[in-house]
């Protein structure tokens, strides 16, 4: 296996140190596509990885909002299902169709429509000449253009730009790789599976247990989440006397449950993440809304 891979990247370092439109092909048969396309999805996590961490170590100890992000508004409003079937089928396919069908000739209707006006021939060899340019101009527009998945446009964000589009980047040569060397269908899939694990990945770890409190006083339980994935938000208390003696809310923002409870909202930007808690008052002399409003100005001070 470590030497399928090790056989595969160099292929991949060769290719990207001088692109050919037209290469030959090392994987005829099926079997050995599928191969090829497991071998590249594991290559493309071994890259990306170190610059995921990265970014999260960035975002943990700065002040932007990698999580203010087109995908997480799409599963927000609408849902695991349809973030998977947009997300993980109909964004790869489209962007397959603008960044990579084009890279075989025959596919570049562009350049083709172009070539009646001043000559097939003509505009054929230009291209043939000048693909390699034209492979990276392909790669770093498909890497920038995901700039626009971020809702943040701070000049730190911009700074940053080189770096939180550079897995796309490198995505980008892959599939660009995949694309000459197996064909569309398999670069198409290489991009769905990719995108769909990784929204899978981000839903089955969307739930973070950030208070665990059980004592003679109360017990209180708040879990954050980065979306809410379409479910309802929704915050259920009962009083005794002037206090409430229990709190449960789903998938609800800061601002939603201040403004169920009666509580000062905080700024918009703070005011991103849901909660699921459970407040349970054993002693009815405390005040559980500044109990809890403690405990949650304190998870989105430290997010």
């Amino acid at each position: 296996m470590l030497n399928l891979i090790r056989t595969n990247f160099k292929e991949y370092v060769a290719f990207l140190k001088n692109p050919e439109p037209n290469p030959n092909k090392s994987a005829d048969d099926s079997e050995s596509k599928w191969s090829k396309l497991f071998i590249f999805l594991l290559i493309d996590a071994i890259i990306i990885s170190p610059i995921l961490f990265l970014l999260y170590i960035l975002e943990e100890f700065s002040n932007i909002d990698l999580n203010n992000h087109s995908v997480s508004n799409i599963a927000n409003e609408y849902g695991i299902i349809i973030l998977i079937l947009a997300g993980g089928i109909l964004s790869p396919l489209i962007e397959e169709i603008i960044f990579r069908l084009p890279l075989h000739y025959k596919r570049n209707y562009l350049f083709k429509f172009i070539g009646l006006f001043i000559g097939k021939e003509r505009v054929e060899n230009f291209w043939l000449k000048h693909f390699r340019i034209f492979f990276y101009l392909f790669v770093i527009a498909f890497g920038f253009v995901h700039i626009f998945n971020f809702q943040e446009k701070s000049i730190l964000i911009w700074i940053l730009l080189p770096l939180l589009v550079a897995p796309q980047i490198i995505g980008g040569t892959i599939l660009g790789y995949l694309r000459i060397k197996l064909g569309f269908g398999w670069a198409f899939l290489h991009h769905a599976i990719y995108n769909t694990v990784l929204t899978i990945l981000a839903f089955s770890t969307h739930l973070n247990q950030e208070v665990s409190i059980n004592n003679s006083d109360f017990k209180l339980n708040i879990e954050v989440a980065e979306n809410k994935y379409n479910n309802e938000s929704k915050v259920e208390d009962t009083s005794d006397f002037d206090f409430k003696n229990i709190v449960n809310t789903q998938y609800a923002s800061y601002n939603y449950i201040a403004n169920r409870l009666g509580w000062e909202k905080i700024d918009k930007k703070e005011n991103y993440k849901y909660y699921n808690i459970s407040l349970e008052m054993k002693n009815l002399d405390l005040n559980s809304d500044s109990i809890l409003q403690y405990h949650l100005i304190k998870i989105i001070k430290n997010q």
